[in-house]
């Protein structure tokens, strides 16, 4: 294989760490495979970044780069995953991606985002990702797809992301 392409999981909901992966990041586990088998069909080999609820899901060597909890315990968002995925993409020349991620709104702001900063962004088709209903899933956005729809119109009008601003993983 010549060509590297990149291949980003963003996660979606969060349980307790002990309980993660959630059913939803366990979809998406499955979906950064076959995106690898999807870019291996076109001679590019993977270079793989994936936030830690689906890093849990994924064997050690399958995933290039874990984007892990910030240590001060402010809200790891879907724009602080992209900023770690691009340090390890920019030093190897990746400008193709492959977004894995929550078809459901979730997906189509991530790739406006990734093309924004000059990406490309493969049509890799990502399948449904199930809600995580759970009262345990501690981001009650992503219950449901009127939460999620509800939140997004919050972001978008300025108000903080995840719980003022920090995480939840208790």
């Amino acid at each position: 294989m010549g060509v590297k392409c990149g291949v980003v999981g963003f996660s979606f909901g969060l349980r307790t760490e002990a309980e993660e992966p959630n059913p939803s990041n366990k979809a998406l586990a499955m979906a950064v495979v076959d995106a690898c088998r999807f870019i291996n069909f076109y001679d590019c080999e993977p270079i793989v970044v994936t936030q830690w609820e689906i890093t849990k899901s994924l064997k050690q060597n399958d995933v290039t780069h874990s984007v892990e909890l910030r240590a001060d315990g402010t809200y790891l968002d879907s724009k602080g995953v992209w900023d770690e995925a691009k340090k390890v993409f920019e030093p190897l020349g990746i400008t193709r991606i492959v977004i894995v991620a929550q078809p459901f709104l979730h997906l189509p702001s991530l790739k406006l985002m990734v093309e924004k900063d000059g990406y490309d962004v493969l049509g890799f088709k990502v399948p449904d990702i199930p809600f995580d209903s759970s009262p345990r899933n501690t981001q009650p956005w992503t219950r449901s797809k009127l939460r999620l729809l509800a939140y997004a119109v919050k972001v978008k009008l300025g108000m903080s992301h995840g719980y003022k601003g920090r995480q939840n993983v208790a």
